[in-house]
């Protein structure tokens, strides 16, 4: 069974690439260009995992991320942010989402993505969340 991937994103060569490097790999791959329609496909196609950008016009990566993690629906799908804003390692995520209740993301990525560090995060994610389940 291949895992359904939702990428959220505003930037379309962004998308373009992560949809290429996913579905090469064997993953389906959904996508939305702004976090509305993306926070709607998430409740609707329920999908394996989430990657998401944080800088996105009208409406936040950070935003969208609460509302997935607060809706009934979609807060136990895994989430990995990406971003060119700053650097994984010194990521504060309670800087960005100051509510101590919402958990932090799976994972925090840089862009440009490393295209084998990404892979192994996105198999390593769903595998998690998987047995988590199970």
């Amino acid at each position: 069974m291949s895992h359904k991937i939702l990428v959220i994103d505003d930037e379309p060569d962004v998308i373009k690439y992560l949809v290429s490097v996913l579905s090469d790999n064997g993953y389906d791959v959904i996508f939305a260009t702004n976090g509305e329609n993306g926070f709607q496909m998430a409740k609707e196609e329920s999908p394996d995992l989430i990657c998401l950008d944080i800088m996105m016009p009208r409406q936040s990566g950070m935003s969208i991320y609460r509302q997935i993690r607060e809706d009934s629906i979609t807060k136990n799908i895994p989430v990995i942010i990406l971003t060119g804003i700053e650097k994984s390692d010194s990521f504060n995520f309670r800087e960005w989402v100051g509510d101590t209740k919402i958990p932090p993301p799976e994972q925090f990525l840089e862009k440009p993505i490393q295209v084998e560090g990404f892979l192994k995060s996105v198999a390593g994610t769903i595998s998690a969340k998987k047995a988590e389940t199970q």
